[in-house]
């Protein structure tokens, strides 16, 4: 399911609210979500339900060693991860590679 976050996101330190976030089962996408075009908005969703997927098959391990584990150093587990839901939604592999090497993946 689909909702819009609150204001409450702004508490957490990685998961405001400027940015989508999946708790399984739910994606909680930002405030500005419904100005994107449908085409990035299904990307967005594609990029989540991998998440989601991921979730399903452990979610205390998968957010222990995506949020917790090394979250300042190469995280193996979060590359991986992210590397997949990019590739599922439609991101090249360069392109992709080219992202979680940026600052704003700084710790994978």
């Amino acid at each position: 399911m689909i909702k819009q976050k609150s204001w409450l996101w702004n508490l957490t330190i990685f998961a405001n609210t400027k940015t989508t976030t999946t708790l399984y089962p739910n994606i909680y996408v930002s405030k500005n979500f419904y100005k994107y075009s449908k085409t990035i908005q299904n990307k967005i969703i594609k990029h989540e339900e991998v998440h989601l997927g991921q979730q399903k098959q452990g979610r205390l391990k998968f957010y222990f060693l995506y949020i917790f584990c090394l979250p300042f150093f190469y995280n193996p587990w979060r590359y991986n991860w992210e590397y997949e839901a990019y590739t599922k939604s439609g991101t090249s592999k360069t392109k992709t590679k080219e992202l979680l090497s940026s600052w704003h993946y700084g710790w994978l």
